[in-house]
């Protein structure tokens, strides 16, 4: 018996900080529309062609998520996408589940351990974390991520895996990025040199991981394959997945690094996955023993993970060609049109700045990534990002400000639950569009692509024009079909059915009252910012200047600042 040929998907999720309620959002719709669709296809399957209550208007094509990739943010989205995937009682976020039960993406990103004891940030700003530390050791981050780990330690655990759901790969890779502060050594052995080579640094780094299956067994598999096969009902695997996921989103400076050890058997095959089957380079790192690395953002060299994304898609599917899609959830995408960057002035405070910034976007230029980007086949790269609209009377135009959680690098959402619960509905409306609206191939191409024709009447029902009323222009098919839609040309929708599921709408843009951010945070952010420096610097004279005058003036000209981009943002009263 032939497989039927399945459209591949690689989903990559971007860093965001907070903003990550809207990614949780985006794929939270996602899962819910493949399953619905998945569910009525095995209506169709079960009633047979040619039935009285056959659905020929629904597409019976297959489509299967093969890879996620993630960094910070988006890797921790991914993380709970997988456990979601698994859990018989994952539930939606929809008119039947509004408070977001048995839903790891809204008790996570939303909720975020919010209760009467108080907010997620007033949380991070409490010193119990400082208190715990020895003599003359130093604070590990400016905030306090005890409250992080307690959402990890409610979230990624689980009582019963069940089988993933037929539109994911069984062998499903979630890949985490990871800055590693170590680094590894590579030697490179130049022929005719009598001496060593010279030696190479490596930062970037990921963790690779599948799910154990009846035909793959846990732990490190056989040959030279660089990923881990976890046991979800074995309580040291999960711990593994939460340390990646706690690396990847260990946001410098602001959170504490984390310390992660993995097998040097791992840092033995990495060379064959930087370099190929070349020889000539070898590890400077003892590979018979646990290699052990501080790990910061996976987000501050590999923000956009799609290019290792698509290698490990291409590596599971040599014959692959363009039968794949690479979907890109990305809060804080960087289009702005800039034809040159600003040129420093030649003093010193400038050149530093410039220099960090050099390093910063040259980590960031991933050539690999372009190229796949720039290959030039249509239909195979694809973005979500945050487009919100106003209705002015009946006209619904653009705003300039998107998500909540935007202001001060995406730091806000951590102020307000209102700016998650916003961001994250944000996150489901821009998925419905997508799916509607830009998730497509050319109708010409479905049958290459798919593997099959589909009926005239699932063509009537969700075709739409390239060029919008131009009945002209390139005819349309999604890729997964979103079966609240009775007629996707026409905007007509399920409602009967569905409610107000079927046609997503804008919350109103959230708001926080200054007093109330006053109250909350101004005299927390003081006494934080006081136990934090003086850790740092450690000297008696330097804590009496501190607590004179230093504490004062920083932390009411940080909390202005966020009263200002809050202001600017038009989020504050």
């Amino acid at each position: 018996m032939v497989e039927k040929q399945k459209f591949k998907i690689c989903l990559t999720m971007a860093g965001a900080v907070s903003a990550g309620a809207f990614t949780a959002g985006v794929v939270d719709y996602l899962l819910e529309t493949l399953d619905l669709w998945e569910k009525a296809k095995q209506k169709n399957r079960t009633l047979g062609i040619g039935h009285a209550d056959y659905d020929d208007s629904l597409p019976m094509h297959d489509v299967e998520i093969d890879v996620i990739s993630g960094a910070s943010a988006g890797g921790i989205t991914g993380a709970l996408a997988m456990l979601n995937l698994v859990d018989a009682s994952y539930r939606p976020v929809n008119k039947d589940n509004p408070t977001g039960e048995r839903n790891r993406f809204y008790q996570s990103w939303v909720n975020m351990g919010d209760d009467e004891q108080g907010g997620i940030f007033e949380k991070m700003l409490a010193k119990s974390d400082l208190k715990k530390l020895q003599k003359g050791e130093k604070p590990e981050g400016l905030l306090n991520v005890d409250p992080i780990d307690a959402i990890a330690d409610s979230a990624l655990q689980l009582d019963s895996p069940v089988p993933y759901p037929a539109y994911i790969a069984p062998d499903l890779d979630l890949i985490l990025t990871t800055t590693n502060l170590r680094g590894i050594n590579f030697q490179i052995d130049f022929r005719g040199v009598k001496k060593a080579g010279p030696v190479i640094t490596s930062h970037a780094g990921f963790f690779r991981y599948q799910v154990a299956q009846e035909n793959k067994e846990p732990g490190i598999p056989a040959g030279d394959a660089l990923y881990y096969v976890l046991d979800l009902q074995d309580a040291k695997h999960l711990q593994y997945l939460k340390e990646a996921t706690l690396s990847t989103a260990a946001f410098p400076i602001g959170f504490k690094s984390r310390e992660v050890a993995i097998s040097g058997e791992f840092v033995k095959r990495y060379p064959k996955y930087l370099f190929g089957d070349r020889e000539g380079v070898k590890p400077l790192v003892d590979t018979d023993r646990l290699y052990r690395f501080n790990s910061i953002d996976g987000g501050l060299i590999n923000n956009e993970p799609f290019a290792i994304g698509l290698s490990v898609l291409r590596e599971k599917t040599p014959n692959l060609a363009d039968r794949y899609a690479v979907v890109m959830i990305d809060p804080f995408p960087n289009c702005d049109p800039q034809l040159d960057g600003e040129n420093p002035r030649p003093d010193l405070i400038n050149v530093a700045k410039g220099m960090f910034k050099s390093l910063r976007n040259q980590a960031m230029f991933n050539q690999e990534g372009i190229l796949d980007a720039i290959e030039g086949r249509d239909h195979t790269k694809f973005l979500v990002e945050p487009v919100r609209k106003m209705k002015l009377g009946k006209v619904v135009c653009a705003v300039k400000n998107h998500l909540a959680s935007a202001p001060f690098s995406g730091f806000a959402g951590f102020l307000h639950r209102p700016f998650r619960v916003h961001d994250y509905h944000l996150g489901r409306l821009n998925c419905q569009a997508f799916l509607r609206y830009y998730f497509m191939v050319p109708v010409a191409d479905v049958q290459h692509k798919f593997g099959t024709d589909p009926h005239e009447q699932a063509l009537e029902r969700f075709a739409i024009y390239e060029q919008r009323f131009d009945v002209h222009s390139a005819r349309l098919f999604p890729i997964i079909p979103d079966i609240r839609v009775l007629k996707a040309r026409t905007n007509e929708v399920n409602k009967a059915q569905f409610g107000e599921d079927a046609q997503l709408d804008y919350l109103d843009f959230p708001r926080m009252a200054a007093i109330e951010f006053n109250r909350r945070y101004r005299t927390a952010i003081r006494s934080r910012l006081e136990s934090v420096l003086n850790g740092v610097v450690g000297n008696f004279w330097f804590r009496a200047l501190n607590r004179l005058f230093l504490r004062r003036r920083l932390a009411d000209k940080i909390s202005d600042m966020m009263l200002k981009e809050l202001s600017e943002n038009g989020q504050l009263d």
